[in-house]
């Protein structure tokens, strides 16, 4: 199966910034060589979580050290993006990492941390803003010049393109992008817009009932049956992963690293994560409201063992028609020896066990024409291209 993994620590603060950055760096790195599919980072602000903020330029910085592993983001939120410079910094990407690239787009959270209010934007317009900017995205992904100048003239976005969109990408036409979504409506336009799907943690039960709504979607998309394979293999589902030699000792380490987990109310339960778990897969009718949520989010987040019982859960994932799962070892708050010990006993004990798998490079039609025919001719005194963005906006100006 596909195993990808996701940078995505949590600081306590300024003086733990350049750390993270640099083990998040060094430990993609790793990652891409141990045989990950995929590495992702993701994008925050504001809140001592992912402090490396823009995960298209640790992408850059990671883009030569790679190999065969893809790079990804989970997620960039769209809303806080101007579309044109969105498009221009992904295809830079996407040519710095020879296509090999599957960006993550979300609407982004509202009520983790003021990121709307911050940039100025209305928390309750989210998913109107997403829509609008993800439409002016695939415009310019879509758009050739010799189509005339674009505009935009929406709520959110104004402005266009007068020339052409630079650079063009590696991978024709455009980069590949993945929705992140739990939505069972979104799920199934993302499989009927013929797109990779990307669950946030979630049961199994329930990401095997998103990945059916997707299938049916892709079914109803009419796409050929090697497409929809190849969209059903690269999506995902998300999970953090604690290993250690004996299950009692990785809840143990679990316990310590998840601490006073923001999105795990702890003031109205006092259980431990375990017993979180437990009671959760129990079925037990007789919690509260706030243990039935902790419980669901531990048994949503989490896969938590000896490396048996963590092969075991994953597979289980691959038997359940999920190809690739996003692991996280950067689990909770600042704690590399916790994360390394982890980490390193997956590679060693679990890894083989699940015969990780690369995605293959793109190629043929899959790149963008004009990368496939490369430079054209030198020519001397050669007048300027059509396609020249000074001659181009005269010859507007004059129509």
């Amino acid at each position: 199966m596909y195993i990808a993994v996701f940078m995505g620590p949590f600081g306590r603060g300024p003086r733990d910034d350049r750390a993270l950055i640099h083990y998040c760096t060094e430990g993609a790195i790793k990652a891409a060589a141990d045989g990950f599919s995929l590495v992702t980072f993701g994008e925050q602000h504001f809140n001592n979580y992912e402090p490396y903020c823009n995960p298209l330029m640790m992408g850059a910085r990671l883009a030569p050290f790679l190999g065969d592993a893809y790079f990804g983001t989970s997620m960039c939120p769209l809303p806080y993006h101007n579309p044109i410079l969105m498009a221009e910094n992904i295809n830079l990407l996407d040519q710095l990492l020879d296509g090999k690239l599957i960006v993550g787009f979300s609407a982004g959270r509202v009520g983790f941390s003021p990121d709307f209010e911050n940039f100025g934007l209305d928390p309750k317009e989210q998913r109107a803003i997403y829509a609008e900017k993800f439409h002016a995205l695939m415009m310019l992904w879509r758009h050739k010049v010799e189509d005339g100048p674009l505009t935009f003239e929406g709520k959110w976005v104004k402005g266009g393109m007068h020339g052409r969109m630079m650079p063009v990408s590696y991978r024709g036409p455009h980069p590949q992008f993945m929705i992140g979504t739990n939505t069972d409506e979104t799920c199934e336009k993302v499989g009927r817009e013929g797109n990779i799907l990307s669950l946030g943690p979630c049961t199994l039960e329930e990401a095997a009932h998103k990945y059916a709504l997707f299938r049916k979607g892709l079914d109803e998309g009419g796409y050929s049956e090697a497409y929809k394979a190849e969209r059903l293999t690269k999506s995902m589902v998300h999970h953090q992963v604690v290993v250690a030699t004996s299950d009692e000792q990785a809840w143990e380490d679990a316990q310590v690293m998840v601490g006073n987990n923001p999105m795990l109310r702890r003031d109205l339960d006092k259980r431990s994560l375990r017993q979180m778990f437990e009671d959760g897969e129990a079925g037990r009718t007789d919690m509260t409201q706030q243990e039935a949520a902790n419980s669901k989010f531990v048994r949503s987040w989490f896969i938590v063992g000896n490396p048996d019982r963590v092969t075991e859960q994953l597979l289980a994932h691959q038997h359940a028609g999920i190809e690739q799962v996003l692991t996280r070892f950067t689990v909770g708050v600042y704690n590399p020896p916790l994360w390394d010990a982890s980490y390193k006993l997956f590679v060693e004990q679990c890894l083989p066990s699940l015969d990780p798998q690369h995605f293959t490079a793109p190629s043929g039609d899959d790149v963008h024409p004009a990368v496939s025919a490369g430079p054209a001719p030198i020519q001397a005194n050669a007048e300027y291209s059509a396609q020249d963005p000074r001659k181009f906006r005269l010859q507007t100006a004059e129509n």
